[in-house]
């Protein structure tokens, strides 16, 4: 039986595994872990809740019934039998009660008035029982009040916490403990010891777990006695799924007073069970002093992903700017640094970088130079460019040839021409030169007389 019981538990904890973590994790039971460390094992069966072997509650009662954990005890190894309706009265798993409070228990509801018997076996010999009268002049159920801050309606992002709040109160003798309940599994996440006649207790859920699948949150007050409250229930606050936001692509360069893009990807990295309203609002923001300059709204599904594109027309500076943009989300947000270019004649979408792979120098004089270069594109459209080979400290263009290139290539040109037959060694410039732009490179050549 316990290995049953732990598989079941071990099912509901794995319900909702995904991106923000199960819906209930070890954590949430340190109440539970405490309990279980400061009971001592007893050598025979005793009574803990009730500690009287005999009680007296009204009709409709709902009471708890626990042992001292007995030497070798697991979650299921106690036989309970005796009178009274297993549960009710929003009890949870009796076996996961167990789990959480380290020790064994049952839920009996008494509805008819008169004398009944509760009984624990373990083992073939150990056994123990109770003897509940139900009687109108019996003890009456402790009261309770539930809240959770964020409260019901509001909706906030995972990594808020939810901190739930009970408020108890005994009618008739003291409290005990209060039991907390995922409602929708029945599951105890935390047992807390109550003391006097009135006393709180709460509850923090970082991050906010079951709440987030929208399952309920219940709480259950406990007398000395063991009789239990009515279960008091809340939703808590609607959690939004988690966007996350990336900046893929942007078309700068771009001319000052023209229209910057910016598109973005937004991904719902939440969870299966997270069932809360995926949509938010996106700012885009540019600018060291940041400017909120337009908004999209998305609603992405888990787990999908959504491209957003943003557009704002750049301010006509007369000097080149480089500047932050930013798309911004309420979990999310990334940046990148973009660049306007001054409107100097130049065109930075249909701009060329030109660099000098080798040379054959040096040479003798009257031998032919070569040069190799790259040309590629520096902006974002097609480009036709003439390229020339200019040489000496007197520019001469000696050879030239014509790129035509799309938007991200590059090409190798080679240009050459003969070197006059000089007499003494030479050491001149030679530049590839395509307009907008060039490379240099000094070269040597050795003269006929040296």
């Amino acid at each position: 039986m316990p290995d049953r019981a732990f598989g079941r538990r071990a099912v509901l904890e794995g319900a909702a595994i995904g991106g923000i973590g199960s819906l209930l994790g070890a954590g949430d039971v340190a109440g539970g872990i405490e309990r279980r460390t400061r009971r001592t094992t007893a050598s025979a069966l005793e009574r803990h809740t009730p500690a009287a072997s005999e009680v007296s509650v009204v009709p409709g009662s709902t009471l708890l019934f626990e042992l001292e954990a007995p030497v070798g005890f697991d979650p299921g190894d106690v036989e309970w039998g005796g009178e009274g309706e297993t549960g009710g009265g929003g009890t949870p798993l009796a076996t996961d009660y167990e789990y959480a409070a380290g020790v064994p228990a049952t839920f009996r509801t008494f509805d008819s008035p008169g004398t009944h018997r509760v009984t624990a076996m373990y083992g073939a010999n150990e056994s123990t029982a109770w003897t509940v009268h139900v009687d109108p002049d019996g003890a009456r159920p402790p009261e309770i009040d539930l809240r959770s801050e964020p409260g019901d309606g509001e909706r906030v992002g995972v990594d808020v916490p939810v901190t739930f709040t009970a408020e108890s109160s005994a009618r008739d003798g003291t409290l005990e403990r209060l039991v907390w309940v995922e409602g929708q599994n029945m599951t105890v996440p935390d047992v807390t010891d109550l003391e006097g006649e009135t006393d709180s207790a709460t509850l923090v859920r970082e991050p906010p777990g079951w709440t987030s699948a929208g399952y309920p949150t219940s709480a259950i007050a406990v007398s000395e006695t063991g009789v239990l409250s009515d279960a008091a229930s809340v939703d808590g606050p609607e959690i939004r799924p988690p966007l996350a936001v990336r900046i893929v692509e942007t078309n700068d360069p771009v001319l000052a007073g023209e229209r910057l893009e910016v598109v973005a990807e937004v991904e719902n990295v939440g969870d299966t069970m997270m069932i809360g309203d995926p949509t938010q609002e996106l700012e885009f923001v540019v600018g060291e002093d940041p400017e909120v300059v337009g908004a999209r709204t998305v609603a992405v599904d888990w787990p999908e992903t959504e491209r957003v594109s943003f557009a704002f027309e750049t301010y006509p500076v007369d000097h080149d700017d480089r500047f932050p943009v930013r798309v911004v989300g309420a979990d999310d947000a990334d940046e990148r640094t973009v660049e306007v270019v001054a409107r100097d004649g130049s065109d930075p979408g249909t701009g060329v970088d030109v660099t000098i792979v080798r040379t054959n120098a040096p040479v003798r004089a009257g031998e032919p130079l070569e040069v190799v270069a790259e040309v590629a594109t520096a902006g974002t459209e097609q480009v036709s460019r003439e390229v020339t080979l200019v040489v000496g400290h007197d520019p001469e263009t000696v050879d030239s040839t014509t790129v035509a290139l799309e938007a991200g290539e590059r090409e190798t040109v080679r240009l050459g021409y003969r070197t006059y037959p000089a007499a003494q060694t030479t050491e001149f410039p030679v530049v590839v030169d395509a307009g907008d732009g060039s490379d240099e490179r000094s070269v040597r050549v050795w003269g006929t007389a040296d």
